[in-house]
Parts: structure tokens; sequence; C-alpha cells
């Protein structure tokens, strides 16, 4: 049955954000107190973020953004489709030259860059093609993974802590833009929300639970995980490429001298799994607007063709740039946000004008 349950769509949503916390912390601030901040501001927003989902899942009976734009117009599910398309390509190639970019600071040297995203998008398309259920058990295994290796590195770093806590300060020069800069930063790390909307057909049981479980332990773990670095790591967490890798190769056991290899292993397979994720729901949204089209086909030219501009943008070294812009926030809150309550109207006044003229 494609049926996937709270616990898999949470696992999946919360996959896509460990993701983004292992790779990099955004080096336009170097005040890991004030991402602290913004992380909860942040998640006070996401909190509104998700209301378009629990109102689509109890007044329209759950159906995602291009099917519920349907039942007013083709135009309008046609436009849902292109606009969330697009929002999926535009998440495909984020997650791909961010996975590349950042592995290339690792590994530079040792990889032709278009090989490394033919791999992950071939193994991404495959997960993509797959069940909802099986994208949620995938993500689920990972995320135990995910939490076995964060406690491991953990319970081998407690005797090698240096910064005394010094690091947690507001010492800033300008506070507002700090805290302002990480809100940007989680939202659009955020994206992963867009996932409650698409698999809303899919999903057994309520959104409401779902939002509430991943933005209390998201928030709790990115609190932690932040906290715990900049106690490993202190001022050097917030302007390391992989922080998350620093202090794996930090950390050391009698049995094991580092841990970087299991960061390497658990990053890899998190981003793939995020990019299936991706693949499978633009694969929807596109056949929201060619409703004959093939889903293998599908799926692999939204791997394609975020890809392919991924390479290009590598290619010309300028991926940097791309890597730490945040102005994408704003498409989490149009996409989460404004299109749905738009589409919602849409609909609702196609039913009230349906009803006035029964009612003459």
């Amino acid at each position: 049955m494609n049926k996937i349950s709270q616990l898999q769509l949470f696992a999946v949503m919360l996959c896509g954000h460990a993701f983004s916390l292992m790779t990099f912390f955004p080096y336009t601030f170097d005040n890991p107190t004030e991402y602290m901040i913004g992380v909860l501001i942040s998640t006070a927003i996401e909190v509104l973020l998700a209301v378009p989902a629990v109102i689509i899942y109890k007044r329209f009976s759950g159906l995602d953004p291009c099917s519920l734009a349907g039942e007013s117009s083709k135009g309008l599910r046609t436009a849902a489709g292109i606009f969330y398309t697009l929002t999926f390509f535009y998440f495909a190639y984020r997650v791909t030259g961010n996975f590349v970019y950042f592995l290339d600071s690792v590994l530079s040297g040792y990889f032709p860059r278009a090989l490394v995203v033919v791999s992950v998008c071939a193994a991404a398309v495959y997960l993509g093609l797959m069940k909802a259920s099986v994208i949620g058990k995938t993500s689920g295994i990972m995320l135990a993974l995910f939490a076995l290796f964060t406690v491991l590195v953990i319970a081998s770093s407690f005797s090698k802590t240096e910064s005394d806590f010094l690091s947690f300060h507001l010492a800033s020069e300008n506070i507002t833009h700090g805290i302002s800069e990480a809100v940007r930063c989680e939202l659009l790390r955020n994206l992963d929300m867009v996932f409650l909307l698409f698999f809303l057909p899919k999903l057994r049981g309520s959104p409401v639970r779902v939002s509430a479980l991943y933005l209390g332990v998201k928030l709790v773990m990115v609190e932690l995980s932040v906290g715990f670095v900049t106690v490993m790591l202190g001022d050097f967490a917030m302007t390391s490429k992989l922080p998350f890798s620093s202090m794996a190769s930090y950390s050391t056991s009698s049995m094991i001298e580092r841990f970087d290899a299991a960061f390497m292993a658990v990053w890899v397979i998190l981003a793939i799994v995020r990019l299936g994720a991706v693949l499978h729901c633009s694969a929807d949204c596109i056949k929201a607007v060619f409703p004959k089209a093939d889903r293998t086909l599908s799926v692999i030219i939204s791997a394609a063709i975020p890809a392919a501009a991924a390479v290009h943008k590598l290619t010309a070294y300028d991926w940097e740039s791309t890597a730490y812009d945040m102005s994408g926030w704003l498409l989490t809150v149009t996409a989460m946000l404004f299109v749905p309550l738009v589409i919602a109207a849409f609909v609702l006044l196609r039913e009230r004008r349906e009803a006035d003229v029964r009612g003459a």
C-alpha cells in the first residue's frame, strides 16, 4: 500500500534537516548564541507555516496543493504544478550542489564532480521511484543511524571540551542582524516542510501530530547540536565548512581513533534520502502539469535538470555564493503558506458560487 505513517513522514522531514545541520553553519555571522536564538524564532514561524497543511487535511480531505487546485480549475492546477515543480527543482539543485561542494572540501582532487553528481542522483532516482512507505522506512533507518552517530561522537568527546562555554555570548556588532540571518537560514533549511503538503494524500494519520513532533524534535536537535559543537570547537564551529566532520575527527575512543568516516557514511546517505524524497514529490507536481507524463521519466527529469545546473555552477567554481545565500527562505514561506492559502481560497469561492447557483 502506498501509504506513509506519521512517524515515517516525521523521519523523512527530520532526515532532511539533519543533512543540512551536518553540512555547514552560515559564515554570514559568527555567534552561536545568535544562531540558537534565531532557531527559536524560526520555529515559532514554522508553526504558522504548518497551518495550511492542517486546513487542507481537515477541510479538503488531505489533497496535495496541486490536486486541490484542480478542484477549482485546470488552469489553477497547471499553475500550482509549475510553481511546485520549480520549487522542488530548486530544492534538488541546492541539495546536490551543497553535497558535492562540501564533499569536495574534504576529498579535494580525489574525484570528478560530475561522476559524484551522477552517482548520487542515480541512487536518489531509484529511491524516488519507490512507494512513499519505502521512502519513510528508509528515512527511519537513517534517522536511527544519525542518532547513533551523534550519541557516539558526544560520548567520545566529553573529555576533550575546551571552550568552557565561553563561546556563548552576545558580544556582537549587530545582534539584530545576526539573529535575523539565523532565522532566514533556518527557514531555508526547513524547506523539508513542503513534504508535509505533498505526502498528505498518502499519510496515515493527522499532519497536526507530524508537525508538532517534527518541530519539537527539530528544535531540540538543532539547539543541542549547535550547543555541543560550539562547546567542542569554540569559535571554530561557525567558520568550519563541515563542523560535524571536524568534531567527528576530534572525537576519539579506546576502540575508534576517529569518527569522521562514520560522519561521511551517514552524511552521504542522508543526502540521498533527502534528494529521493524531493524527486518523488517533484514527479507528482509534473503529473499535475502533464497528466499523461510517465512517472519514471518525471523522476529522472527532476534529477537531471537541477543536477546539470549544479554541475555548471560547480564547474565555474562559483557554488560558495549559492551555498551561503539565504534568500531562498522566501520560497519556504511562499510554498508552505501563501500558495496553499490562495489555492484554498479559490476552491472555497468556487464552492460558494456553485452553492449559490443551486440555491437560485
